[in-house]
């Protein structure tokens, strides 16, 4: 399995509102692949699976599904995942390849415990040849590593639906 090496930005807005996140996917996702669902303020036992939202296609400019408490809108271009926060806000992270800024996020930081204060990070990412995610329908999702600081992998951003 070959590796490619690289950089992304993670960025976060710790407080969104709806129309907010759907122009941020809009921006930055533009079109691709979206998942969510219920597991704490929506999330209702009896209904078991159904309280997932599948994985579908959407095109540009298409409104998303944001009912649940958590989801997930992926392309080659970027990941934006979010939260559904207890005050009904969204907190949101944006992960991608390209530098281009978030209008209204903050690059998300890291603690440097021996300096005791929070450091900036460019983010070191790491993509695989034939790597994916086995989606329970038998699709498969391309995926890339962003490392930590210390070369664990912090977070696994979607890609696109192979």
């Amino acid at each position: 399995m070959s590796e490619q090496l690289g950089s992304g930005s993670v960025q976060r807005i710790a407080r969104a509102d709806a129309r907010q996140l759907q122009a941020l996917i809009a921006r930055h996702v533009v079109a691709g692949w979206s998942f969510g669902g219920a597991a704490q303020w929506d999330f209702v036992a009896s209904q078991g699976s159904k309280n997932l939202r599948k994985l579908d296609k959407f095109a540009a400019g298409a409104a998303l599904d944001l009912g649940g408490d958590f989801g997930q809108a992926f392309s080659p271009n970027a990941e934006v995942r979010w939260k559904r926060r207890d005050d009904g806000a969204y907190d949101v992270l944006i992960l991608r390849e390209e530098g281009q800024a978030v209008d209204d996020a903050e690059p998300l930081r890291w603690w440097d415990s021996r300096e005791e204060r929070w450091q900036d990070y460019d983010w070191r990412t790491r993509g695989y040849a034939n790597a994916a995610i086995v989606w329970e329908d038998g699709r498969r999702i391309g995926y890339l590593d962003y490392l930590a600081p210390n070369g664990a992998v912090q977070f696994q951003r979607l890609v696109e639906v192979l």
